[in-house]
């Protein structure tokens, strides 16, 4: 993947497309940005994190605590897309995670079927 395909990608996700390719364009970017820090994540590493993340032991990261209380699954994939049109240009390890807990929540029942 280039930047222009990153890009493209990271700015042009909708609610309305499908998990698998909301799943097969997250992980591609979530791969290019982790590579393109050139820290030596490995593709396993890199899949670890997308598939394994889960922080369920630290409450403030429980929907019910966060601003997203209450949010339906299709408000939660609303702001997924928003947040990776918002930090495609401006990636930290904050922002990142921020966006992928969006993604595993709004995506949680089909993730379990990928295990």
């Amino acid at each position: 993947m280039n930047d222009n395909q990153y890009f493209n990608i990271m700015c042009n996700f909708k609610p309305e497309f499908s998990f698998d390719k909301i799943h097969r364009d997250w992980l591609k970017c979530f791969k290019y940005i982790f590579h393109y820090w050139h820290i030596g994540y490995t593709d396993k590493i890199i899949e670890s994190l997308f598939y394994d993340f889960e922080m369920a032991n630290w409450t403030a990261l429980h929907q019910e605590n966060t601003e997203y209380k209450g949010f339906s699954k299709r408000k939660l994939i609303a702001s997924f897309c928003s947040e990776c049109c918002y930090i495609s240009d401006r990636t930290s390890y904050d922002r990142v995670f921020r966006t992928h807990w969006l993604f595993r929540k709004a995506f949680h029942k089909e993730l379990l079927k990928l295990i």
